[in-house]
């Protein structure tokens, strides 16, 4: 047993240590191997158990005296898979690495080392795993409040819409750049009559009604080329990327329609349905965007579809 105690923590970098494993008897090796507090195990190139400890055995409920000698693969898929693929990283030269797995309800951290002789052939590889099943807890619950974060600051909570803050932020993004240098047309969509639709009604009357836009939005717009955000009150502001003009009017139409097909606003005795007036504004591709500017020409083209009458459209000469 001394002779594995001394030898274990300077024999790990050359072949002296594999032989020392291999010449070690079965018990005195998962003796030793017990009293190190990770789970622990090493593979001959084949991934076949030269040694284990019982703590590496528990991950998969089974006896480190049982395994040793057994082939990984017998054990676990998951691992033995990512043994695979470490393989060819340690025989072009790399040494470590290290990767994840979960099992029974715990996650671990895997760390691989290898063992090469004075040549530097690969001879072995020792696994280490780490139980990090805390930490990924305490991740979980981060990305979680992380999320509420930011559906409190960018998702509109009626709608489920980006807001105006979404809105913003979506036109300085760096990851936008590329797609903010197309051809981009904006539409900006104002209920008509809705300050008034909420004085006589409810406010829950109103956000039913707000839903419901938000809902004809995401069925008439296809999602990869146009994005939706809810700005103000009764105002809704979709950006349409790479689109002809004729496309842009085409969708602004049918937007237009829509809404005024679902007969909104329809409560109690009224017998006015509600409707929108779309403003809509092109910017020519390579031209930069300011967020000030673009909703200065969107309010202005909204006000002049509304100057024409409820339910119109109107778009911006370029």
């Amino acid at each position: 047993m001394n002779r594995v105690d001394s030898d274990f923590t300077t024999m790990i970098k050359d072949e002296q240590f594999l032989t020392l494993i291999q010449t070690t008897e079965k018990m005195e090796l998962v003796s030793f191997l017990a009293q190190l507090p990770l789970p622990i195990a090493i593979f001959d190139r084949e991934s076949r158990f030269l040694g284990l400890n019982q703590n590496f055995a528990d991950i998969y409920e089974s006896d480190a005296l049982y395994l040793n000698g057994k082939l990984l693969k017998s054990v676990s898929v998951l691992i033995y898979n990512q043994f695979l693929d470490v393989i060819p990283l340690f025989e072009n030269g790399k040494n470590e690495s290290d990767s994840e797995f979960y099992s029974k309800g715990r996650f671990y951290l895997t760390y691989y080392k290898a063992i090469r002789n004075k040549d530097g052939e690969l001879l072995a590889v020792i696994v280490v795993c780490a139980d990090i099943t805390r930490l990924k807890r305490r991740e979980n619950v981060l990305l979680l409040n992380n999320k509420k974060l930011h559906d409190h600051l960018y998702l509109d909570t009626v709608t489920g819409l980006p807001n105006k803050i979404a809105f913003g932020q979506f036109l300085i993004d760096p990851e936008n750049l590329e797609a903010l240098k197309q051809r981009i047309s904006f539409l900006q969509i104002d209920l008509d009559g809705f300050k008034k639709f909420n004085q006589f009604n409810s406010y829950t009357c109103g956000d039913k009604v707000l839903e419901k836009v938000a809902e004809i939005l995401i069925a008439e717009l296809t999602q990869d080329n146009a994005k939706s955000f809810r700005m103000t009150s009764a105002n809704f502001v979709v950006m349409m990327f790479d689109a002809t003009e004729w496309a842009v009017l085409t969708v602004a139409e049918r937007l237009r329609c829509a809404i005024a097909q679902q007969h909104l606003g329809l409560v109690g005795e009224s017998t006015e349905s509600l409707t929108a007036c779309v403003g809509v504004v092109h910017k020519a591709s390579e031209r930069t965007l300011l967020e000030d500017e673009l909703l200065q020409k969107l309010g202005w083209a909204v006000q002049q579809a509304k100057l024409q009458g409820s339910n119109t459209i109107y778009v911006m000469p370029d």
